[in-house]
C-alpha cells in the first residue's frame, strides 16, 4: 500500500506501508505506525487543530488508527462512500498512474515500481492542487 499527504502548499514524503510481521496484508496497526505516528501526528502538533484530515474509505482507516488519531483531536471528514472525486489526493493519483502507463517499459519489479512512483511523486508540487484543496 503506498500513502502521501497533499495539502495547501504541502506534500508528505511517499510512504510504501509495509505489513507487519505475522500478517498478510495491511491492516490499520501498520498504517497507525507508519503513517499517523512518524507523520501527521506531528504535522498537527506544528499546524493547529483548525485543519481536517482527509482520508479516504479504506478500512486500514479505521480500527486501531481511529482511536488514536481522535486522542489527538485531529478533525476527520466522514467521507460519502465511493467518491474519489471529491478527495484531492485522488487527482495525483490519477496523474501518476497515467504517467506510469507513459513509460518506455513496463517495472519488473517491486523495486522497479517504487523507484519510478517516488519519481513521480517528487514532480508533484502541491501548488498545482491548490484548488483541489481550498
Amino acid at each position: 500500500m503506498i500513502w502521501g499527504g497533499l495539502g495547501w502548499d504541502y506534500k508528505s514524503e511517499l510512504v510504501f506501508i509495509k505489513k507487519l510481521p505475522g500478517r498478510r496484508g495491511i491492516y490499520s496497526k501498520a498504517y497507525l505506525q507508519q503513517v499517523l505516528q512518524p507523520i501527521i501526528f506531528p504535522l498537527f502538533n506544528r499546524l493547529g487543530l483548525e485543519y481536517i484530515f482527509i482520508e479516504d474509505g479504506s478500512k486500514v482507516h479505521a480500527g486501531s488508527a481511529r482511536l488514536p488519531r481522535l486522542s489527538h483531536s485531529i478533525r476527520g471528514f466522514k467521507w460519502p462512500p465511493s467518491s474519489p472525486d471529491l478527495n484531492p489526493i485522488e487527482k495525483v493519483w490519477r496523474w501518476m498512474k497515467e504517467e506510469l502507463k507513459k513509460l518506455g517499459y513496463v517495472p519488473k519489479s517491486i523495486e522497479d515500481l517504487k523507484r519510478e512512483l517516488q519519481k513521480l511523486w517528487d514532480q508533484v508540487d502541491p501548488r498545482d492542487f491548490r484548488h483541489y484543496t481550498e
